[in-house]
């Protein structure tokens, strides 16, 4: 065999190596971080992650109860929070919910004016029969209060305490509005700001989406 045959099989052989090799190794990206998420799905959201049971019976000063929603919600939107505390002889109902859809900011402005009329509506007809002596002492022991004024307070972002029975504030932090409702003012207010402060933008009842 010449110098040359011996060079050209040589070459040949590297070629074939070459070409065996096949295509190279796709890179991995199974290392590089995934884009983190806001919110939690409203069916998987938990109560819990806003106010723990003991602080709640801590602040309403009874023992609590959480009480099953009975009612069917609208898509998107989270099972309210209920509570039933047992509290000097009586049990009062305790509850607040969350509405964190695209059109929050629009729905609250609604409730907000719709809540205030509806509140100064009842108190003109409470006095206007307070006037006219219908309510009067009675052997049923039926005691009769009028309604509560509606107050603008300091929770979030904005905020309206009306019916004297129920809160309804705009988050500062999270795309959302939220109701409180309990009879005591007091305690609604504490309760309001318990959950205004623990409610963020990672743990509110909304569709994940990723932090900006």
């Amino acid at each position: 065999m010449t110098k040359y045959s011996a060079l050209l099989l040589l070459l040949a052989a590297v070629n074939a190596c070459k070409t065996d090799a096949g295509p190279p190794a796709a890179t991995s990206n199974r290392d590089e971080p995934t884009a983190k998420l806001a919110g939690v799905w409203p069916k998987d959201f938990q109560c819990g992650s806003i106010a723990a049971p003991t602080a709640l019976s801590e602040l309403l000063g009874g023992e609590l109860k959480q009480l099953e929603n009975p009612a069917s919600m609208p898509k998107g939107v989270a099972a309210p929070c209920m509570y039933e505390v047992a509290r000097e002889g009586a049990a009062e109902q305790w509850q607040f919910d969350f509405d964190c859809r695209d059109n929050y900011k629009k729905t609250f402005d609604t409730l907000v004016e719709q809540y205030r009329k509806q509140n100064t509506d009842m108190i003109a007809d409470w006095n206007q029969k307070a006037d006219a002596g219908v309510f009067k002492a009675n052997d049923a022991g039926i005691v009769y209060t009028r309604p509560g004024d509606p107050l603008e307070v300091e929770v979030g972002a904005k905020a309206l305490d009306h019916h004297g029975t129920a809160m309804i504030f705009l988050d500062d932090d999270a795309p959302c509005y939220v109701r409180v409702a309990g009879k005591d003012p007091t305690r609604r207010l504490e309760l309001a700001k318990l959950v205004a402060k623990n409610l963020t933008l990672m743990n509110a009842p909304m569709a994940p989406r990723p932090i900006k």
